[in-house]
Formats: structure tokens, sequence, C-alpha cells
């Protein structure tokens, strides 16, 4: 299962992702990081990390509201791909209620 792939669409898919200046990154598996992949995004407002780990088979979330400081952790153990788009995306769908209500 390609978690990177699927995570990468969720995220390009999500109204946060249309936020101005935001900008992320994806990070592959590599000899550097070889049991995670996933991606970082940051704007001027917020910050955040969407990782899976496929040694321990969870995802990790982070979110960061910089105005009130408000942060954000989640952990989803051994997801299925299913589950996986269902939690990422509730996940930021939270945050993004969150940011409007403190912009």
């Amino acid at each position: 299962m390609d978690y990177l792939k699927a995570i990468v669409t969720i995220f390009e898919n999500h109204e946060i992702s249309k936020y101005s200046e935001l900008k992320y990154e994806q990070f592959n598996k590599s000899e550097k990081y070889p049991s995670s992949e996933g991606i970082i995004f940051e704007s001027l407002d917020f910050a955040g990390e969407i990782f899976y780990y496929k040694n321990m088979e969870y995802c990790e979330m982070e979110f960061l509201i910089f105005k009130n400081e408000k942060h954000k952790f989640k952990i989803i153990e051994k997801p299925n791909l299913t589950e996986l788009r269902k939690e990422i995306t509730e996940f930021l769908n939270k945050n993004t209620i969150e940011l409007k209500n403190v912009a």
C-alpha cells in the first residue's frame, strides 16, 4: 500500500491545501528515514505534518495554529487505507474549522 501517495492525495484535495502562502514538502523513505514517509506543511498561520511509520504501522498527525498556540496531535494505529483517508480528512477538517475561528 502506498501510504505517501494516499497522504499527499488527501492533503492536496482538502481545502487546507488552498491557503495562501502554504508550502509543503513530501518525504519518501530514504536511508536517513528508513521507516517513515509523509508530508510537512506550513503557512504564516499554521504548520503541521502527517507521517506514516511502516515498521510500527501507525500514522502520526500534528497541527499547530500559531496565533493561539494550539497544538493538536493524533495517532492512528494499524490503519487500513479507508480508515487512513477518513482520519486524515477528519483531522484536517477539525483544524481548518479551528483555524477559521481564530482568524
